[in-house]
């Protein structure tokens, strides 16, 4: 009887861990508390790591994405099993290059880093759970080892505060207005961040406006390497009655396709 509750307290254990190797989806919370985990106790006489920390320095938004290793050793006597790895970040891909390790064996484990759109300090956390026939339990709800990954990611865009282009030469932070409950007597404004990029000064202007719909720049000219604003202005007393729906500007003065040139003025909730 013994012998049967002791097993079926094993099988428990067993399908309460996750996948072999498995890198699980995280919550924020979880992401969170990875920072201050507390290690299982004794760790140190089951992984012998190489390397906990790795500086790569600086990398660029532009690069490839780079695997970094951390090269370990079973130190004990028994036979480890890599459960679960997890990174506090979503631009980290762990993984493990052997999962079951024997006394004695070495294996690594691997922090894939893509530095797209993660300018700035990196300074990431990756914890690794295992098991072991005498821990099973302890060392399936903490972690053996906390890995760091450090360095620093440059974004060569200077103008990535101004998303989208128009032409060679002009940057926007967007390309849409959306005016909503326009009181009587009144003339709105909506602005739209935007820069010179290009090397000749531009004067922006739009044709065949509704008469309801002012257009212009502030400055009117831009020189090269300048930001400014596009002004969008609405004349209340000039509405149409129950305007609701989406007109298309054209932008002239700067190159490129029709349909780049092309900022869209929404109205909502404008009733009589």
């Amino acid at each position: 009887m013994k012998r049967t509750l002791s097993l079926l307290v094993a099988i428990l254990l067993f399908s309460s861990l996750p996948a072999l190797g498995q890198t699980k989806r995280l919550s924020r919370e979880a992401i969170d508390s990875i920072r201050n985990s507390r290690l299982s106790v004794g760790c140190d006489t089951l992984f012998s790591f190489n390397v906990k920390t790795i500086d790569f320095g600086t990398m660029y938004e532009t690069d490839a994405a780079r695997v970094f290793s951390f090269p370990f050793k079973n130190v004990s006597a028994e036979r480890i099993v890599v459960k679960e790895i997890n990174a506090n970040c979503g631009c980290i891909k762990p993984y493990c290059e052997n999962y079951e390790l024997e006394p004695g064996e070495e294996g690594a484990v691997f922090a894939k880093f893509n530095p797209k759109g993660r300018s700035g300090t990196v300074d990431n956390t990756i914890l690794v759970y295992a098991t072991s026939s005498s821990r099973m339990s302890d060392m399936a709800k903490t972690p053996v080892a906390k890995l760091t990954l450090l360095g620093n990611v440059v974004n060569l865009d200077e103008w990535s505060h101004l998303p989208l282009s128009m032409g060679n030469n002009l940057r926007l932070k967007h390309k849409k207005v959306v005016f909503e409950h326009i009181r009587p007597g009144t003339s709105p404004q909506m602005r739209i961040p935007c820069a010179n990029v290009g090397k000749q000064n531009i004067r922006l202007f739009s044709r065949l406006l509704p008469d309801f719909i002012e257009f212009k720049t502030e400055p009117a000219e831009l020189e090269p390497g300048e930001e400014g604003d596009i002004v969008i202005e609405i004349a209340s007393d000039k509405l149409p009655k129950k305007l609701n729906g989406c007109y298309s500007i054209l932008i002239e003065g700067v190159g490129g396709r029709v349909s780049d040139r092309t900022i869209e003025v929404g109205f909502e909730n404008n009733k009589e």
